[in-house]
């Protein structure tokens, strides 16, 4: 009796071993060069709640399958250009990927909807295209086991991050996504220092060159070339356009000093 007890509890403590070392739904971080990320899975959102984790990365960060599978692309009003990577046991999706009206834009060259994939490969880029227009560029990421939708914010804080690789095409390939910003406003003030100027504007309007309006309330802070300053003072109204960069939450939130002057005309 004592020698049956002792098997099965050792037969128990061997199936809960095996159990515990199951490996991980996948070992590679899906955004390249890695991202800032909270677990904010099942936080409240309208309509439910939170599907999966949001990885904010500059817009154009490749994006890679974090599993071998075939990947679905598909476009839908709040999740923008969509793909789903299917794999053995899993699925994933990245959503908000591109440029809203560029389908290009969310697909790395030479792949296609219905392409088979390789773990490590770059099958996108990092946007912010169906709700996520008008906030920070990010890929929205989740994992599904049939119908089953899983955090995967612990396996995203053990997978391995990919650094870029200056000779893989796909990855030179992510820059498609720079934007300016033209500002319709009022001059504040402007001081031009050295090389180093600085102007103020109160916006009445502020658009990138996406197709996306920017909401901002509050005075602007610009770099600016002395020389581009002199065309313009205090108090008069103004059309303005910044230099081309991707974008960042940083930037998307207008931060001083994160944008640069390019252009300044009086409008009147």
């Amino acid at each position: 009796m004592r020698l049956a007890l002792l098997l099965t509890l050792g037969l128990l403590l061997a199936t809960v071993g095996t159990a515990a070392a199951a490996p991980p739904p996948f070992t590679l971080f899906p955004v390249v060069g890695g991202a800032h990320y909270t677990d904010d899975f099942g936080a409240p959102r309208p309509g439910g709640t939170h599907q999966g984790n949001d990885l904010l990365a500059p817009c154009g960060t490749p994006v890679i399958a974090v599993v071998d599978g075939t990947m679905q692309l598909d476009y839908g009003d709040r999740s923008g250009w969509m793909i789903t990577l299917t794999g053995k046991s899993s699925a994933y999706y990245y959503i908000h990927l591109g440029v809203v009206g560029d389908q290009k834009s969310a697909l790395a060259p030479g792949l296609k909807s219905g392409s088979t994939v390789k773990e490590g490969q770059v099958i996108s880029y990092v946007g912010r295209t169906g709700d996520a227009a008008g906030g920070p560029c990010h890929l929205h990421f989740e994992l599904h086991y049939g119908t089953n939708v899983v955090s995967p914010f612990a396996t995203l804080q053990a997978a391995t991050i990919v650094q870029p690789d200056p000779t893989n095409p796909a990855m030179a390939g992510a820059s498609t996504s720079s934007v300016t910003l033209t500002i319709t406003g009022k001059v504040v003030w402007t001081v031009a220092s050295g090389t180093d100027g600085r102007l103020l504007v109160r916006p009445k309007s502020i658009k990138a060159s996406d197709g996306s309006v920017v909401s901002h309330t509050g005075i602007v802070i610009l770099k600016a070339d002395p020389a581009t300053l002199a065309s313009v003072q205090a108090g008069q109204s103004v059309t303005l356009v910044t230099a081309a960069s991707p974008l960042t939450s940083e930037r998307l939130d207008l931060k001083p000093l994160t944008w640069s002057l390019a252009t300044a005309t009086r409008t009147h």
